[in-house]
């Protein structure tokens, strides 16, 4: 015979506490970094061989933060680089729960990578 369990019922984890006598959860600098840089990498046409790289300061639940970012030239420079910064900070308030302060963005522009020439054999 099973029993329905959960790790939510061993004392001494909260679950009986009432959620704001439970405690807090700090987010590091670092981990809201690579939220910001995974965010980045999921828009469309940000270079794969430059990869993201964020700094980010986290104070009381509030982000402050920079992001290097390659995009592919050419291309539509300023429609994807507002569409990254909405979907940035779209993606880090879902996933941190904090308010992101300041983003500034800063955009490289990379060749797109030339394609192999087709051969016929």
């Amino acid at each position: 015979m099973t029993e329905d369990f959960s790790l939510a019922d061993l004392p001494g984890t909260g679950a009986g506490r009432e959620p704001g006598e439970r405690g807090t959860l700090r987010l590091a600098d670092g981990a809201v970094a690579r939220v910001l840089e995974g965010a980045a990498r999921t828009c469309e046409g940000a270079a794969e061989s430059r990869r993201p790289r964020a700094r980010a300061t986290v104070r009381h639940g509030r982000i402050w933060a920079h992001l290097d970012v390659g995009v592919v030239w050419p291309g539509p420079i300023g429609d994807l680089s507002r569409d990254l910064a909405s979907r940035v900070r779209a993606e880090t308030a879902r996933i941190t729960g904090y308010d992101l302060v300041s983003l500034d963005v800063v955009v490289h522009l990379v060749d797109a990578p030339a394609r192999p020439e087709r051969r016929v054999l």
